[in-house]
């Protein structure tokens, strides 16, 4: 459905300029670092050629079939430039421009209007407003980023050019590679569904999807997506706009509406989607699924060289909902035969303060062959006679071809570093501090249990959307910005809710007639309200 836009065969990038300050210089300069090998046209009408690539002045003049087109123009010329790119038989949009609905309502018209163009000529098209794309597995760079990630298993999609490019650039230090990158920008067409179904039929290549979202258009279509490729994909998802504030800020950034919370938690809840409070969750929890086998149960064993942060773990798993996994009577025989009579040989396995790395290889090793234990947690403080670095090699040895997730936890930085590097580059997950390597192996627990959980139905429920539309055109002509009470009554039946009998009482009497009725005991007055009494029967 999107290989026009992830695997295309010809790329014109509308807009590519000769002047390194322009954007279109920087997206043309970043498809051929990047070594895209298809065919590249830079679309400019004074240029003869752009970084030594042949110019073309209008896409309608390229003799070629063009699969994706790239527009990188004001916002005022994108509709003539769409047009064009329609007429050309282009399939696929990228656009960059800023412009649309998130400065208002001419904004939004304009937006309508490229869309029309878009789904006239069967196109799709990420943006408008938007940083652009990065598939590594096809050397595509088709985005303004400064840098290109590492090649990776990690696919993620976000609102937010400007995080993307944080993200990128903190990504690069930390080693984490990804094999998507879009930034969606105002999701005009292609949104977070399609790229769901896309990616998740690529479990190959996309082992965990991300996702931050300022707002869901289309949340029956989120759900169903969801429901089908979280049962094979894990999929992480980081919701902004959850506060009255943030909700604010939201409509401003990409014109989004930012929802309800209690929507959202209940939708994720529903689909599969593990939800993330924070950006260090986000990719802590990615990098356990990206990296790891997931987790057969939730028996965690622990093994430390500090017992200090061997009991923070414990506490840690012990919130969490994780089980400490009780050592089989072999393996304690095991460990207090090879450990020294000061180790703790029981779960947590303390191999005490001046461990080598030949006894981090015993207890480990003893601790993977247990039948009791469903994932390792390895704790590392860097301490008087430690080998990071030997300790990180025995870690990555023993972890290959393993069924069962191995995640570290090294307390420490400047002492550390190598040893990191080679945990990093093994594809052995490392967290600051253990609290956060729990939470990863929780997330894999729920996911694990999704995933056996029987597929069941989505419930639905028939909605009067005819006479709920009606009502807010109603309040929305008589000038007022939310409904009464009884519209929203009326809103919350037409939704299929049973509530109480209510009825508003012009008078006393009335509402003494009211209260008289059969089937009605219980009323109570209100305080005058306009000309009337409110009054709510309940039987």
């Amino acid at each position: 459905m999107l290989e026009a836009i992830f695997a295309p065969q010809s790329v014109a990038v509308i807009g590519a300029s000769p002047d390194p300050t322009k954007l279109g210089h920087r997206i043309l300069k970043n498809l051929l670092d990047a070594g895209y090998a298809g065919r590249i046209y830079p679309i400019h009408r004074g240029a003869s050629q752009v970084l030594n690539v042949p110019a073309y002045p209008a896409i309608g003049s390229v003799l070629d079939t063009i699969d994706l087109a790239v527009v990188v123009v004001p916002a005022a010329t994108v509709l003539t430039v769409a047009e064009e790119c329609g007429r050309h038989g282009v399939k696929g949009l990228v656009v960059i421009s800023a412009g649309f609905k998130e400065i208002g309502r001419a904004g939004h018209e304009l937006e309508r209007r490229l869309v029309d163009i878009v789904r006239q000529y069967g196109m799709h098209m990420v943006g408008p407003n938007c940083l652009g794309i990065i598939d590594t597995t096809t050397k595509l760079n088709a985005s303004f980023a400064a840098l290109y990630p590492q090649p990776g298993q990690i696919a993620f999609m976000s609102q937010s050019g400007a995080l993307c490019t944080a993200i990128l650039d903190w990504s690069k230090s930390q080693d984490i590679g990804f094999s998507r990158f879009v930034s969606l920008g105002n999701k005009a067409d292609v949104d977070e569904v399609m790229l769901l179904r896309a990616w998740g039929a690529d479990p190959a290549n996309n082992r965990a999807i991300l996702a931050y979202l300022e707002g869901i258009g289309d949340g029956s279509a989120f759900i169903a997506a969801a429901r089908d490729v979280t049962k094979h994909t894990p999929v992480i998802a980081i919701k902004s706009g959850t506060t009255q504030s943030g909700a604010r800020a939201v409509s401003l950034h990409t014109g989004a509406l930012a929802g309800s919370e209690r929507a959202y938690e209940a939708a994720f809840d529903q689909s599969g989607v593990l939800r993330a409070r924070s950006m260090q969750e986000l990719f802590d929890f990615a990098l356990a699924f990206a990296y790891q086998p997931l987790i057969p149960g939730d028996r965690l064993a622990i093994v430390t060289n500090a017992g200090g942060p061997g009991i923070i773990a414990t506490d840690a798993a012990e919130r969490s909902g994780l089980k400490l996994a009780e050592l089989a009577p072999a393996t304690i025989e095991t460990l207090r035969a090879n450990l020294p009579a000061t180790a703790s040989i029981y779960n947590p396995i303390d191999v005490i303060g001046d461990a080598r790395a030949d006894r981090y290889r015993t207890a480990l090793t003893a601790a993977l062959d247990d039948p009791n234990v469903d994932a390792v947690l390895v704790l590392f403080t860097p301490q008087a006679g430690s080998e990071p670095e030997e300790t990180a090699r025995v870690i990555v040895e023993l972890a290959a071809g393993r069924t069962r997730p191995i995640v570290t936890s090294s307390m420490g930085a400047a002492s550390i570093g190598p040893a990191l590097q080679i945990l990093n580059q093994c594809r052995i997950p490392n967290y600051a501090f253990p609290e956060r390597a729990v939470a990863a192996l929780r997330a894999m627990v729920n996911q694990r249990r999704w995933t056996e959980r029987p597929p069941g139905e989505y419930v639905r429920f028939a909605v009067d959307t005819e006479r709920v539309r009606a009502l807010f055109e109603r309040v929305r002509s008589e000038g007022r910005i939310e409904p009464g009470e009884l519209e929203a009554r009326e809103v919350i039946e037409a939704y299929g809710m049973r509530l109480p009998k209510s009825f508003l009482a012009q008078s006393p009497e009335e509402a003494a007639e009211i209260a008289a009725r059969p089937g009605f005991p219980d009323a109570s007055f209100g305080k005058e309200r306009g000309d009337g009494y409110a009054l709510r029967c309940i039987y």
